[in-house]
């Protein structure tokens, strides 16, 4: 009698995004940029750091999240909401020599996970609003997006437009008096003391991906920053491919989707 050979599992990956973030964003001179970096199921009880230089392997770590998932050293801080697997970097008094290439990342045994994000520092005195030039999210999450601007617009409402053209484009969402807004799936909540209103699209699709823009309402034309948004297909799940075989019998694949 033919005994059964033991069964091999091989556990192949498929596709994924360990940590994801704006690929550039722009801040004022002497203002506040916040960057904020999602991460994947898995990740959360794992130190996440913020790095600067545009090479990878030798990059300088700026601050570190330590064990109450914080960190802060000179200008720089980071926390880590661990509940939305979203951890956020801020600097403050920002110069126009911050301007370089960062990176979003996570120690691990190994090689550590990372993404690369440009920072660019604007002259404080040209531009009356900024914003990240480019972001990304996946379908069915969710995308924030944070835009600054300089003292004196407070007061103002705030709004979020898609489309190509900033003459046609069409208001999603806007402020009210209490400085928020919400409409179908995306909201707006305006930071006066910082200087910042916050745009979160939730339940993203892939129609979603576009152009939009950031802007303040004002008597005559509006200030606005372009903000290109990406939706990337959800991660595809892994794939769990068993091989039988043995002396007396042909080797069978067969390939099964796991949660």
């Amino acid at each position: 009698m033919w005994l059964l050979p033991p069964m091999l599992l091989l556990i192949v990956p498929g596709s994924s995004i360990d940590i994801s973030g704006p690929e550039a964003v722009r801040g004022l001179e002497r203002g506040l940029l916040t960057v904020q970096c999602h991460y994947d199921p898995g990740w959360k009880a794992y130190l996440k750091w913020w790095c600067r230089g545009a090479v990878w392997s030798s990059c300088k770590i700026l601050v570190k999240t330590n064990e109450s998932a914080f960190g802060v050293k000179e200008r720089v801080s980071i926390w880590d909401d661990q509940k939305n697997r979203t951890f956020t970097v801020t600097t403050m008094d920002l110069r126009r020599e911050d301007t370089d290439t960062y990176w979003c990342g996570i120690e691990r045994t190994g090689t550590d996970a990372g993404f690369p994000v440009r920072v660019t520092v604007d002259p404080g005195s040209s531009v009356d609003i900024s914003g990240p030039e480019a972001v990304r999210g996946l379908e069915q999450g969710s995308l924030t997006v944070q835009c600054q601007y300089k003292p004196g617009w407070e007061a103002s409402r705030k709004w979020w437009c898609r489309g190509a053209e900033s003459g046609s484009c069409k208001i999603l969402v806007k402020t009210n008096e209490s400085a928020f807004g919400v409409k179908e799936r995306v909201s707006i909540r305006d930071d006066q003391t910082n200087h910042m209103f916050t745009v979160t699209m939730k339940e993203l699709r892939g129609e979603d991906t576009d152009t939009y823009w950031c802007g303040i309402e004002r008597t005559g034309t509006d200030p606005r920053v372009p903000v290109r948004v990406t939706v990337d297909p959800g991660k595809s799940k892994c794939m769990c491919v068993c091989v039988l075989s043995g002396p007396a019998l042909p080797w069978s694949l067969r390939s099964l989707s796991s949660d």
